[in-house]
């Protein structure tokens, strides 16, 4: 099983716009009904809707789904969660 922990898996896969499953998720930073803010193995990646919840988070195997009305999904550049769009304003 060492050969999965050097392995940096990270999918995003949605059902219609009530579900996101992902995989490489080590972290969430903050949540709350309208937004998460995940730390994934290959970077920030915010999740927008209304509705949200965690429908589970697994932290051994890096494997988190959330459920709602998903609006958009978003990986951002920076620590403070500004994106590309936002920062160049």
């Amino acid at each position: 099983m060492d050969n999965l922990d050097m392995k940096q898996e990270h999918t995003v896969k949605m059902d219609g716009r009530k579900t996101i499953e992902l995989t490489g998720v080590q972290q969430v930073e903050r949540f709350d009904s309208s937004e998460f803010l995940l730390q994934t193995v290959m970077g920030k990646l915010k999740v927008k809707g209304s509705g949200l919840k965690m429908k589970h988070f697994d932290t051994v195997n890096k494997k988190a789904a959330i459920e709602g009305r998903i609006s958009s999904f978003l990986y951002v550049e920076s620590s403070t969660g500004m994106s590309l769009f936002r920062r160049s304003k």
